[in-house]
């Protein structure tokens, strides 16, 4: 990233810790969840893939880091928030 920004790392992380206030691990993570988290909301059929491909479409290497990032993120796990989001669209087609 400092790369294609042309500047170093250390300056990088400075910049996202002062404007987004977060160290850049952090800051990171949030991103993909909330780049995931979207995905699940305005394409339905997100709710049907593996822990896995959700995982590594968002960019984590393992799924065991993703579920921990997700779930330090949202406050509860991958699996309860998909769920929840196929009981909300099932009430939604039924009301």
């Amino acid at each position: 990233m400092a790369n294609s920004l042309n500047t170093n790392t250390k300056y990088l992380s400075e910049v996202i810790k002062v404007y987004r206030e977060h160290n850049f691990t952090n800051y990171i993570n949030e991103l993909r969840i909330n780049y995931i988290v979207k995905k699940l909301y305005e394409n339905p059929i997100y709710t049907e893939y593996k822990i896995t491909y959700l995982a590594e479409e968002c960019g984590y290497a393992t799924p065991r880091v993703f579920v921990n990032a997700f779930k330090k993120e949202m406050g509860f796990t991958t699996s309860y928030f998909v769920e929840q989001l196929k009981i909300s669209a099932h009430q939604s087609l039924y009301s």
